[in-house]
């Protein structure tokens, strides 16, 4: 291989690593458009304009709500799938994502899928802007203000459920803030609500205690605008949104390289708290291409099922489904409900957050019986029957079908995005020489080429992105 040519394959799999990160796969297809811009300009183009509004959003809710005559909350985290499947920018997807757990909402609780939705799109809509009025939106966001209790923070009795995980979680992290700070914050919450007719933020000026309040050492009539500010400008929160994103979008499986955090949360605080600014930096940082950091982030439930159907390009052909079509309408619906229903076997379900921490990522997403449902979920990659089934039966053993095992294996590691070990890897022709060989890939087998998934879907190295 000439020189120009080594460079070309390097900058490719840096572009991979790039496209897994800051979205799901790393298909030929998202990589090759970036290969002009190299690094930094790929970086800026992915940032640039983030959202996909070629997305019929309200033709895919339709369809999901059905007959019903309120919009379910699994109706909407089957369309959020929807969109992480078929985005063409997927990076906000991804960061959407990102603030799902770090703003863990519950529809356990909040039960209306339509101020669900208004919270998943308002991640959608800010999720690279600036985290002042990220933080701000959260705070006044309807599913917020019931999951927290804000409806029920009123002058005279301030529940101080919102105030206490707005500096523990949302903001300085553990250890920064007293009791003290919480019971007086909480007051300067009081008053907020939400329109149940509109769903729009309502500010009841009779129900909030305009009173002085003493928050981290100072003293004024605050409203909760002035804590949001306060809480977000404390020296302590920039390093632990750093921190988290450094272990979401970095490595989840070793402690933080804290030079890179602290580096990270510089730049965080002197951009005003952008979000783009602090993502520019994290993925332009030694650390984020550091060979030592790639394949080290944990594949959530969500990015498991996600990664592998885009990988294979059921995303592009969910993509092509005629919305208008019933035919169409019911492959969709049946598809997405599927894969709602996998998320849920191997772990996780999007709106449902097993608590205000959010969900524990990481190894903890790691357990025998997550690793069998992972194998298992070749079963509908590839099932008996079904119109997306055959594509991708075809586009994993390829046309013309392989002359060798070894092509074969070779074939799944480019569809997959995996770097099979040796150990999987002779598992998986011992496998196939049992299974009839070159022979059975050649009629198309699907037992057989859904068995060598199963050997992919349950190794180590599959599970990491």
């Amino acid at each position: 291989m000439r020189d120009d040519e080594t460079m070309q394959s390097s900058l490719t799999e840096r572009l991979a690593h790039l496209r897994r990160r800051t979205g799901f796969s790393a298909r030929t297809s998202e990589i090759e458009p970036l290969i002009a811009l190299g690094i930094e300009g790929a970086v800026d183009k992915l940032l640039e304009s983030p959202y996909d509004h070629s997305i019929d959003d309200e033709a895919v809710l339709r369809i999901l709500q059905g007959e019903q005559n309120n919009l379910q909350p699994q109706a909407v985290s089957a369309w959020w799938l929807y969109r992480m499947l078929v985005s063409q920018q997927p990076i906000q997807e991804r960061l959407a994502l990102f603030w799902h757990n770090h703003f863990a909402t519950s529809a356990a609780k909040v039960q209306a899928g339509r101020l669900m939705l208004i919270q998943i799109q308002l991640f959608q809509r800010l999720g690279l802007d600036n985290f002042k009025t990220l933080t701000l939106e959260v705070a006044k966001d309807p599913a917020m203000l019931v999951w927290l209790d804000g409806v029920r923070n009123v002058k005279g009795k301030p529940n101080e459920n919102f105030a206490r995980e707005l500096f523990e979680l949302f903001t300085t992290g553990i250890g920064h803030y007293t009791e003290r700070d919480i019971q007086e914050a909480a007051r300067a919450f009081t008053g907020w609500s939400f329109s149940r007719v509109t769903s729009s933020f309502v500010f009841n000026r009779n129900q909030h205690d305009a009173g002085e309040k003493e928050v981290f050492g100072k003293r004024g009539a605050f409203t909760g605008e002035d804590i949001i500010e306060m809480a977000v400008e404390h020296p302590a929160t920039a390093l632990h949104i750093a921190r988290k994103f450094y272990q979401h979008f970095i490595n989840d499986t070793e402690p933080p390289d804290e030079r890179t955090v602290q580096d990270l949360a510089k730049v965080f605080r002197e951009s005003g708290y952008s979000i783009r600014a602090l993502m520019r930096r994290l993925l332009l940082t030694p650390a984020f291409w550091s060979h030592l950091n790639w394949r080290k982030r944990v594949k959530s439930p969500v990015e498991f099922v996600v990664g592998a159907l885009r990988q294979v390009g059921v995303g592009e052909r969910l993509r092509a489904v005629n919305l208008s079509d019933g035919a169409g309408q019911r492959l969709l619906a049946a598809y997405l409900r599927l894969a709602t229903q996998w998320t849920r076997r191997i772990g996780q379900v999007l709106l449902y957050p097993p608590d205000v921490a959010g969900w524990e990522w990481g190894k903890a997403w790691i357990t025998s019986t997550t690793m069998l449902e992972r194998m298992r979920f070749a079963e509908f990659l590839l099932p008996q029957r079904g119109a997306l089934g055959f594509a991708t039966l075809n586009e994993l053993v390829g046309l013309p079908a392989p002359r060798t095992l070894e092509e074969f294996a070779q074939r799944l590691e480019q569809t997959l995005d995996v770097a099979l070990q040796p150990k999987t890897r002779a598992s998986l022709l011992e496998y196939l020489q049992k299974r009839g060989g070159i022979n059975a890939l050649r009629q198309r087998d699907r037992q057989t080429v859904q068995g060598a998934l199963q050997i992919v879907f349950s190794a180590p190295e599959f599970q990491m992105l």
